[in-house]
């Protein structure tokens, strides 16, 4: 259900195809689910009035009126009537019904006309149902009146209540779940004669081709547009969630849809969630998409920026006479700083600087053109000399100058800014203390990976001394090592020891492992290292334990996006692995997950399980979930999406099962 005041400033209403549809989700009671219901009870026959008749007539057509209880003709006595009888299990569906008793004779009828008492010694009226119960031994009775007993009872008392709480809590759970998940099914998009329709993941056709327009399903749900093309939004029951004609677009940004819908005062947009909840009133003239969960609105004589919970946290008041231009440029984040993200606004021709999670402005106004640049570095170009460039850090300008040509940040946490002068030379500028850290004679200094390295010659020590260095303090210290270039790269880096070989060190100057290895790769994003000894290849952890023993005619990584999503699916960590000249996939434990069968691995999607190989010359779908081959033979042009792929006009599921054909 929609969490949606029907109002006109609102969405939608509930949709339906037809009245049919409509009828089929009222609440309907017939007579026989009321028969059904009190099956256990004992039908007892009971005068008949108007009223009642007119009830079992209601019932036998399946008509059952709630309004009977509360009709205006009805007096307060019979209401009560009525509702003593329903309470206390009565019924009349005008059949007879028999109860077979050992008595073969006494028939229902009779059985309520017996006047009979406890006196009579052959049957009493309060024994006439009651089960046979077997007399208790006087061992029994005798065991019921000790304290073991009791405390058996006691404890069942507590334990069954429990039992029975968990019992159906965990049915709710289940029936929830797996409604939810009905709900939610991400149907496959078909297209056929510039037609779209949605099938499942078997390749039963759930929506025949006929809208102009449709989006992939996203959390359940798509966008599409009819033959009158008038938008709606679907299920994955292929039913109307938002009816045609209820809104006039939508458009899904990330996980928030813009819709615009007519409303009283015209034409309108607003914001809904993922599951079509509303997240703003339908006020807004306007609403784009701009980056990083950055929504552009105008509204009247306002303009602004909300965020992506539909909250406004910038707004500009312009005069009726104004023009109404707003553009938004957000810096992006290169690594994976905690710090916010700050965007360029232009309203019309001034310009400023905001943070896009709080909306605060942190530089004033300027009819200057600002550029954004990487990592909250931005610069106003100057005519006659060099940029003035500014860093966002705080809400702050913690850093301006025209002193350089060009100024970036690699690593924003790192408080290091690089600065190229005219002369190509580079100053590295601490950026808590506004000094350049390469400043000393005799020092050469080398940065990388958000630190630099000071090498300097002890003359008294008679050796070479390295400081790795960062502003808020000094990492560590090493000397009796030789760098291979005096870089760092994710947190590691190569030094040659005195046999000729290749090991590691961390940012604090010590060795990682005391193995040597003839050759060595930089270390990944995700903190694995390629080493290998006498031609045989393995692969190191960020503790210098060979994870993948050194056994291997070669290893490649993965794209660093293709091992993140994969390990995000299966939280397993691949890599191929050369044997004979074939390739295959092994994991961080050590485990073949595909046999060295295939002559190379190309990659067709970072974002999918999906890679392409090569058996034989001819080329085939694998998929890294499953890690099988999907048997789609020849594929030409490939298609990967989130739950199918299409080749050769053919849809296949991430089974390679073939699940549609267009024209088939």
């Amino acid at each position: 259900m929609n969490n949606f005041d029907f109002d006109d400033d609102l969405p939608f209403s509930p949709a339906y195809e037809n009245e049919d549809e409509k009828k089929e989700n009222e609440n309907k009671v017939n007579s026989t689910d009321i028969a059904n219901f009190f099956s256990n009870g004992i039908v007892k026959e009971e005068p008949k009035t108007e009223e009642t008749n007119a009830l079992n007539i209601n019932l036998e057509n399946n008509n059952f009126d709630s309004n009977l209880f509360f009709n205006n003709d009805l007096n307060e006595t019979k209401e009560i009537k009525l509702n003593e009888n329903l309470e206390n299990n009565v019924v009349d569906n005008n059949q007879d019904s028999n109860i077979v008793d050992s008595n073969e004779n006494l028939n229902k009828e009779d059985l309520f006309r017996l006047n009979l008492d406890d006196s009579d010694e052959n049957i009493k009226a309060r024994d006439l149902f009651k089960p046979d119960v077997k007399e208790e031994t006087k061992k029994e009775k005798t065991y019921k009146n000790t304290k073991e007993y009791a405390e058996f009872v006691k404890k069942t008392s507590r334990v069954l209540p429990v039992v029975a709480f968990l019992f159906v809590s965990l049915i709710g759970v289940y029936v929830f779940v797996n409604k939810a998940n009905a709900d939610s099914v991400n149907l496959i998009k078909i297209e056929e004669n510039s037609k779209t329709g949605y099938i499942d993941n078997s390749g039963e056709v759930i929506v025949k081709p006929k809208y102009l327009y449709g989006t992939d399903f996203y959390k359940g749900y798509a966008v599409v547009k009819n033959y009158n093309s008038l938008y709606g939004i679907i299920d994955g029951k292929g039913k109307n969630k938002i009816a045609f004609g209820n809104i006039f677009s939508a458009t899904l940004y990330g996980n928030r849809y813009a819709v615009s819908k007519f409303t009283k005062e015209g034409l309108k947009m607003g914001l809904i969630t993922e599951n079509l909840e509303e997240l703003t009133r339908f006020k807004y003239d306007n609403i784009t998409y701009s980056k990083s969960g950055v929504f552009i609105f105008t509204r009247d004589e306002t303009m602004g920026v909300m965020n992506n919970d539909g909250k406004e946290i910038y707004t500009y008041k312009v005069d009726e006479v104004d023009d109404r231009n707003i553009s938004v440029e957000v810096s992006n984040l290169t690594d994976d700083s905690t710090s916010d993200v700050y965007a360029k606004i232009k309203i019309n021709s001034s310009s400023t600087i905001i943070n896009t999670k709080t909306g605060n402005e942190v530089y004033k106004y300027t009819l200057d053109e600002i550029n954004v640049l990487d990592n909250n570095v931005f610069y106003i170009k100057n005519k006659t000399g060099n940029n003035r460039y500014f860093v966002i850090k705080n809400d702050k300008v913690v850093y301006e100058t025209q002193d350089y040509k060009r100024l970036r940040i690699e690593s924003l946490d790192s408080d290091i800014a690089i600065g190229i002068k005219e002369d190509a030379s580079i100053d590295y500028i601490n950026l808590l203390t506004k000094d350049v850290i390469n400043n000393s004679e005799g020092v050469d200094y080398t940065y990388s990976d958000g630190v630099v390295l000071q090498k300097k010659y002890n003359f008294t020590a008679k050796k070479e001394i390295y400081t790795i260095y960062t502003p808020k303090k000094e990492l560590g210290s090493f000397s009796d090592i030789k760098p291979l270039d005096n870089t760092y790269e994710n947190d590691y880096m190569i030094i040659k020891t005195e046999n000729n070989k290749y090991s590691f060190i961390n940012k604090k100057g010590s060795k990682i492992t005391g193995k040597e290895y003839e050759t060595a790769s930089n270390f990944n994003k995700y903190g694995y290292a390629i080493v290998s000894n006498d031609n045989s290849y393995g692969v190191i952890d960020g503790k210098g334990k060979e994870i993948i023993s050194l056994k291997y005619d070669g290893i490649k990584f993965l794209n660093d996006s293709l091992f993140k999503n994969i390990k995000k699916l299966t939280n397993k960590e691949l890599f191929i692995f050369e044997e004979n000249g074939k390739y295959g996939i092994i994991d961080s434990d050590g485990k073949e997950l595909i046999k060295p069968i295939y002559d190379s691995f190309d990659i067709i999607t970072t974002k999918y399980p999906i890679i392409k190989g090569k058996y034989n010359g001819e080329n085939v779908i694998i998929n890294l979930e499953t890690f099988k081959d999907l048997s789609i033979k020849s594929p030409k042009k490939v298609q990967v999406y989130e739950n199918y792929i299409i080749s050769n006009n053919s849809y296949y599921n991430y089974n390679g099962e073939v699940i549609y054909t267009v024209g088939g």
